[in-house]
């Protein structure tokens, strides 16, 4: 019996300990962050880009404005700083709003611009947004006009390197995010070939 308790009470101090962790570096900003912008949401999300339908792992940056005019600049993979990290996912802080991807640049390789994908976020929300793939090709380059660009977007989950990446630098915050994910544009959106 008295080994019964001594289990009892390990695990509850064990699991005790880990709801009183330290907050990580990430965790500590967005609640500064939240603090100073109190109906403001995180986001979660990555963008792969693909040339011809292989990956372009590259610094990547990912231009967003909402409806409501706010412009904000998130980033993806190998990008440093509180919007990305050397691995891949962004973690976002934003207002409420809807908001466009208008611009991604895979540095050194292109600079894609048009409408890629949607998604809404609403007050106090933590929302997981999924990854948008762009799979694009590059058009023929002439000596007058600047290189044009073709391609595909669609949406899907986080990638396992996203989740554990993400879940490394929140660990406390991402298990509560929604799953409401990107819509990609209409005009663009397919599958890629597997």
């Amino acid at each position: 019996m008295k080994q019964i308790f001594l289990s009892t009470l390990a695990a509850l101090l064990l699991s005790l300990g880990c709801a009183a962790a330290e907050p990580t570096e990430t965790e500590q900003r967005i609640r500064q962050n939240a603090q100073k912008q109190p109906l403001s949401s995180i986001v979660f999300m990555d963008v792969k880009v693909l040339e011809e339908g292989k990956d372009r792992f590259c610094e990547t940056s990912v231009t967003v404005a909402s409806d409501q005019g706010y412009g904000t600049i998130l980033f993806s993979r190998k990008a440093s700083g509180f919007f990305g990290h050397p691995d891949t996912g962004a973690i976002a802080f934003l207002p409420p709003g809807t908001y466009t991807i208008f611009s991604v640049q895979c540095k050194y390789t292109a600079r894609l611009n048009g409408k890629f994908a949607r998604f809404r976020v609403g007050p106090n929300e933590i929302i997981n947004a999924g990854s948008l793939v762009i799979d694009f090709t590059k058009g023929p380059m002439t000596f007058f006009e600047p290189r044009t660009f073709a391609g595909r977007t669609s949406v899907e989950d986080l990638g396992a390197k996203a989740i554990e990446s993400i879940t490394e630098r929140t660990p406390t915050i991402f298990p509560k995010a929604t799953k409401r994910y990107m819509t990609p544009n209409p005009v663009t959106s397919g599958k890629r070939p597997s």
